[in-house]
């Protein structure tokens, strides 16, 4: 039993909205304006959106791990955030694919504020699912656990909202302008919807996915190395285990391993594939170099690649 995750998780903060495209960047200039944006009554005028949806941007925010809260309950964008949303940043009116799996990757690696897309993606046995049978698995996990459940509401609602980041709306007649912006998830294609006389079943995709950068694949490798405590982790718990990049990227084993033959050179020698005895891993000369994981970053952004 996982006794890693924190002692309390959410299923809510979103108010029903998907993340849209250009929520991060709108948020990071106002913030640099007006550091308590978010603390005042008039938020939502100044962002352009409805009440809920100010709390929305709120939640994306954080859940994203692009902006933290400082002590008097501001929000501040992080280093991250920085080097993303700045105007000279890497990507920050988020176009790229990178920008794309490098926010998939924040939301799902940590349980706290989205527990639905944790569990989700690094779980979910099988990977299909509907909104009724997911639901009945996170509550029964959570009890395994010894965590408060949500109502069943809260929950299905959870659940509704992760399944719209990745799907693409059916309608073409959008109410509000804002929802005319698509979630950046959509164009990852991680969830597939298949309709039927017996309902609606979702299924998450596997494969190459060919837009995602090797170093970005490291840069997970990393942090899972971390989340382990372990400088070496074979390949089944670098494809099957909890944040692990072959569960969050659904990435399939050989797609995975040709990624794994990479590491040495993005990482100037810092990782290593082995092959011995049968048994495939990666070995980490460190895991406590936090330069490292920018100089990774850095590499994913340099090679972005743009959608049509």
């Amino acid at each position: 039993m996982n006794t890693q995750l924190p002692d309390t998780v959410s299923f809510s903060g979103h108010e029903t909205f998907t993340l849209r495209s250009n929520w991060l960047k709108k948020a990071f200039d106002l913030l640099k304006e007006t550091p308590d944006l978010f603390r005042c009554q008039d938020a939502f005028v100044r962002l352009g959106v409805g009440k809920n949806m100010a709390q929305a941007i709120r939640f994306w925010a954080t859940a994203t791990r692009l902006f933290r809260r400082t002590e008097n309950g501001n929000l501040e964008p992080t280093r991250l955030g920085e080097e993303l949303l700045a105007d000279n940043g890497w990507d920050p009116f988020l176009v790229t694919a990178t920008s794309h799996w490098l926010i998939h990757y924040q939301i799902t690696s940590r349980p706290n504020m989205t527990f639905t897309w944790y569990y989700t993606f690094n779980i979910l046995k099988r990977g299909e699912f509907t909104i009724h049978s997911l639901s009945e698995k996170i509550s029964e996990y959570l009890v395994q656990i010894d965590r408060k459940k949500p109502s069943k509401t809260t929950l299905e609602r959870d659940i509704d909202c992760m399944i719209r980041c990745y799907t693409r709306p059916s309608t073409t007649q959008p109410t509000f302008a804002e929802d005319a912006l698509h979630c950046p998830l959509n164009d990852l294609y991680l969830v597939q919807t298949l309709s039927d006389q017996t309902g609606t079943h979702y299924y998450l995709t596997s494969g190459s996915q060919p837009s995602l950068p090797d170093a970005l694949v490291a840069f997970a490798a990393l942090e899972q190395a971390r989340y382990l405590k372990r400088h070496t982790l074979t390949f089944n718990e670098l494809a099957y285990g909890e944040r692990s990049p072959g569960r969050i990227f659904r990435l399939d084993e050989d797609s995975l391993l040709s990624r794994l033959f990479q590491f040495e050179e993005l990482t100037n020698g810092q990782a290593t594939y082995s092959d011995s005895g049968g048994i495939r891993q990666i070995m980490w000369r460190t895991i406590d170099d936090p330069e490292l994981d920018w100089s990774l970053l850095r590499i994913a952004f340099s090679r972005e690649t743009t959608y049509a």
